[in-house]
């Protein structure tokens, strides 16, 4: 027989001309058969080797996509130029696999075609750009030696994968890669049997030594098991999960000689139970199970032989270790093949051996698939973090790119993120502590956002690939428990009992209208460890539940999501502060704080008693005092409620600030500093000639007083509708009751000012409860908050002994009294009843004109001025809606406010009159006010007062 040289262990022998010799011999000097080809090989015969390649691999090289592969090969057949040598290095990973190739040989390996050291350099790294825009540098896929190489990354490579493989040897078999079909190119198990042990053993690990993907690494094992015990039927269970999670996957069951690889990527995992059945005994126990007669053991499941009709007989079956000696899967073996009796000694051996070496290869196909896994998923939260920072300005836009990528991510069906109610959303923005993150309400959830896709979308008529969905007030039982844990993930499935939940969850608890098959939940944290909300995945694809690697990619997820949802709060916090910013300034270019004459000039005069600024009446017009008196009368207010003293105001402080909250008045028609003053002189009134400072406390006073002062302040004649219509700064600074926010807020500004704090000797308690008790009443003026109270405060009023005592039926009464004192106007005597209402309906008429002019909409029907001759029917209507009902409850209250029902009742009848003539709005406009009607006597001017000061003090020296 013909034979060659060959070099082992140091001594040169000969070794017969076989085919196993020459391929071992070729695969051992892949330099030689690239040299010869490139020295003996003519054009055609390389051509003809090239087409039936591409043949014997079921491929078409004439096609205009192999064309386009193989044009770097033509270039090189169809040019004269000489190959030049290149003075490339092999990697590191390379010299291990192959021997020092020459230059020559390295040009031939590296490039099909010829560049220089430049070029090559370029090629290895290309720029490219992703959907979103952010640049990413990617290495290039590493150009092989051959085009049969170079057609190993077809279209189902993935870009992953590319980019690894970049970094590894050429000969690795890696998941995804076409590669071989294993049956297909190898011996028969005659051809294999007649090696003798050691080379048939070194033959079956080589065969296994460089394959990565762990599905055409276990076939390969198995085929390779068949052969050496000469076993029917083989199969490979893997060990996944850790502790009393544990459980056995097969994708590869009963694995015969005829079996195709392709076939296997198609199989349904089979899981089985860790510690049940022949396999689960010998994963748990480490033991090798050599059975004769399986039907003699009552470990044996005989179902599966009665579902395939397949008679089992004897079974070998042994773990598979790793270098450590740990169990990562269980092999076995299914009746001997062509032969009776059971598996042997020699069987067992010889099995054991080879598991030795298999558990090495899977253990690096794990480990590598892990890898792939880790860097698939770091890609993923690199384009989430991407996601995050580049879109900061709106909540929904931002969550319904989340939620798509951790459908992406986990693979699941349903994404849902559900957002706690957190007073920073709310109107005030807490403006005046910016930097202080707000508390959040974990007793509900504001908002959910959910993603769906696949089989859980409802509507698949629709063709969209995803379903969006934004939930109100969402009732989530599982997620209100975790963000009331805080820190715990649930990962369950439907009706297993946990903490908390002894049935475990259901469709129906987690407010869902589909069905559950699993879950992952995990609550969303800020940096100081306070819940913004809660993540849930649903339903992951193909799999019962969610493993230990999405546990721990989740957590990731939700430090993202947080990260983002943070940003974008903070964002619109930043936008609100700015648009406070933007109208501090406009006040400041329009309002003015009090001079120091104007202080002086009312410190010089005495103030006024009640009785004679009449302001203890309820009929009292404003109309009767001049500006300056109105500040007198302010003063009056706080001396009568004892507030200077109890609270230790500087007068000083008092007439600067009663100045400063006057003259930040607007002018504008109606809600001008008259109509601040008139409600507050109607509070007044109720606490005193009401007597409601009997049962309030001081602070409540003080705060129902100075409310009322501003619960107006830099009003600007229109409506919180028209601010949203126009959207102003302060309609994108709160969120709902814009005017009264601001009055409020702009109360804080100007009582911060130096010299105009008159609550500077409060304790911070006392501050804080006067801060909250006063906003409550600034906000109460909106006629919506009153409508959301009113059948509340009806049913109370109509209680036997209601208890005002109960500090919120006390807050509902306060709500109530400054509505009516807003509203008062409706109350007063018919003269001034009919000159407010027509003020009012100016102011309402300019708002109409306004719409109408910059809009180009048609006004809502009480600002339309081409109705102002249907005033009477308007104020009919508004004291049938609105007032009658809150003096009536008020009345029921307090017996000594039944002046206001009456004088309401009156001025409905005067309306109703008025409506039955059908008078027109100029007709109502032209009336003569009769003041003698109003008050017996008017005061005058500060020099009126004080004349009549002196006059009272002369017959008082008289007497």
């Amino acid at each position: 027989m013909p034979s060659f040289m060959k070099k082992l262990g140091g001594c040169v022998v000969r070794m017969p001309l076989t085919e196993p010799n020459v391929e071992r011999y070729l695969e051992e000097h892949p330099g030689f058969l690239q040299k010869y080809v490139v020295t003996h090989l003519s054009e055609t015969d390389v051509k003809e080797l090239y087409e039936h390649w591409y043949q014997a691999h079921g491929r078409k090289s004439s096609t205009e996509k192999e064309r386009k592969r193989s044009r770097t090969e033509d270039e090189r057949r169809t040019s004269n130029t000489k190959v030049e040598p290149m003075d490339t290095k092999p990697s590191v990973l390379d010299s291990k696999h192959f021997t020092r190739k020459t230059s020559k040989e390295e040009a031939m390996d590296v490039m099909p075609s010829i560049e220089t050291k430049q070029k090559l350099a370029q090629r290895m790294y290309r720029k490219t750009i992703s959907r979103e825009g952010a640049p990413i540098l990617k290495p290039y896929r590493r150009e092989l030696s051959s085009s049969s190489s170079q057609n190993l990354f077809n279209e189902s490579f993935s870009d992953d994968l590319i980019n690894i493989r970049s970094l590894l040897p050429t000969n690795l078999q890696l998941p995804g890669e076409p590669g071989d079909e294993p049956s297909a190119r190898r011996r028969s198990r005659e051809e294999w049997r007649q090696l003798n042990e050691p080379d048939l053993m070194m033959e079956l690990v080589r065969d296994i030594a460089q394959d990565l993907d762990l599905v055409s690494l276990c076939f390969k094992i198995l085929l390779n098991v068949g052969i050496l015990t000469n076993g029917d039927r083989c199969s490979l269970f893997l060990i996944f999960g850790s502790g009393d999670q544990r459980f056995l996957v097969s994708k590869l069951f009963d694995v015969t000689e005829d079996s195709k690889l392709k076939d296997m990527y198609a199989h349904k995992p089979i899981r089985i139970p860790y510690g049940k059945g022949i396999v689960g005994y010998v994963a748990e126990t480490g033991k090798t199970v050599n059975i004769a007669d399986a039907y003699q053991d009552e470990r044996f499941n005989q179902a599966i032989d009665i579902q395939t009709g397949y008679r089992t007989k004897s079974i070998l079956c042994m773990p598979v270790k790793n270098h450590q000696g740990e169990v990562v899967g269980v092999a076995q073996v299914i009746n001997k093949k062509d032969e009776e009796g059971p598996f042997t000694a020699t069987d067992e051996k010889i099995f054991e051996k080879y598991l030795v070496f298999c558990g090495i290869g899977i253990t690096n196909a794990l480990l590598f698939q892990s890898s792939v896994i880790m860097y698939k998923r770091s890609d993923s939260l690199v384009l989430l973090a991407h996601y995050i920072f580049e879109e900061q300005r709106d909540m929904k836009t931002l969550l319904r790119r989340v939620l798509k990528k951790g459908l992406e991510m986990f693979s699941s069906s349903g994404c849902r993120i559900l957002l706690l109610d957190m007073p920073d959303n709310s109107p005030e923005g807490h403006i005046i502590e910016p930097t202080i993150f707000p508390p959040i309400n974990q007793d509900k959830f504001a908002v959910c956002y959910e993603v769906w896709t696949g089989d859980d979308i409802r509507n698949k008529d629709s063709g969209d690939e995803y379903e969006f969905n934004k939930i109100i007030n969402p009732q989530d039982t599982l997620a209100l428990y975790i963000a009331q844990s805080t820190n715990k993930t649930i990962n369950t499935v439907p009706n297993e009992p946990f903490e908390g939940f002894s049935n475990g969850i259901t469709a129906e608890l987690m407010g869902m209208d589909r069905e559950i098959k699993n879950i992952l939940a995990m609550p969303i944290m800020t940096e100081n460890r306070k819940v913004l909300g809660v993540v849930e995945i649903v339903n992951k694809k193909g799999e019962e539940r969610f493993d230990r690697n999405d546990e721990s990619l989740f957590e990731a997820f939700t430090l993202f999501c947080g990260l983002g949802i943070y940003n974008v709060i903070n964002f619109e916090r930043l936008l609100k502060a700015n648009n406070a910013q933007k109208v501090v300034l406009e006040i400041l270019s329009y309002h003015a704080s009090a001079s120091q004459d104007e202080v002086a000039k009312i410190e010089r005069v005495e103030i006024p008693t009640a009785k004679q600024l009449k302001i203890l009446n309820y009929e009292f017009a404003d109309m009767t005092l001049s500006n300056d008196e109105t500040i007198l009368a302010t003063l009056r207010m706080f001396i009568d409620l004892d507030l200077i003293n109890k609270f230790q105001i500087d007068n000083k402080n008092l007439i600067r600030w009663s100045i400063t909250v006057r003259k930040n008045y607007r002018d504008v028609m109606y809600h001008n500093w008259r109509h601040g003053f008139n409600v507050a002189q109607m509070m007044f009134a109720m606490l005193t000639s009401g007597e409601m400072n009997k049962m309030f406390s001081d602070i409540e006073v003080f705060a129902l007083l100075v409310g009322s002062l501003c619960h107006d302040i830099d009003h600007r004649g229109t409506t919180n509708q028209f601010q949203s219509l126009s959207n102003s700064p302060l309609a994108n600074l709160y969120s709902t009751s814009f005017m009264e926010y601001h009055h409020f807020n702009h109360f804080l500004t100007i009582s911060q000012v130096e010299g105009n704090n008159i609550f500077k000797t409060l304790d911070k308690e006392d501050y804080c409860k006067f801060i909250e008790l006063t906003k409550a009443t600034i906000l109460a003026t909106d006629l919506a908050v009153y409508f959301r109270h009113k059948t509340q405060f009806q049913k109370l009023v109509d209680e036997e002994s209601p208890d005002w005592v109960e500090t919120s039926n006390r807050n509902l009464l306060r709500s109530m009294m400054i509505t009516g004192c807003d509203l008062s106007a409706i109350t007063k005597p018919w003269e001034v009843q009919r000159l407010v209402a027509e003020k009012i309906a100016s102011e309402f008429f300019n708002q109409g004109d306004l719409e109408r002019d910059i809009f180009g909409q048609a006004p809502a029907y009480m600002m339309d001025r081409s109705k102002r001759d249907e005033l009477p029917k308007m104020q009919v209507n508004f004291i049938d809606g609105i007032c009658m009902a809150l003096y009536e409850s008020l009345e029921k209250v307090n017996p000594l406010f039944r002046p206001l029902l009456e004088g309401c009742l009156a001025n409905r009848r005067n309306w109703s009159n008025l409506y039955e003539r059908r008078t027109s709005y100029a007709e109502i406009s032209s009336a003569n006010i009769s003041l003698s009607s109003i008050n017996t006597t008017r005061v005058g001017d500060l020099g009126a007062i004080q004349n009549q000061q002196e006059e009272e003090s002369h017959e008082s020296v008289e007497g």
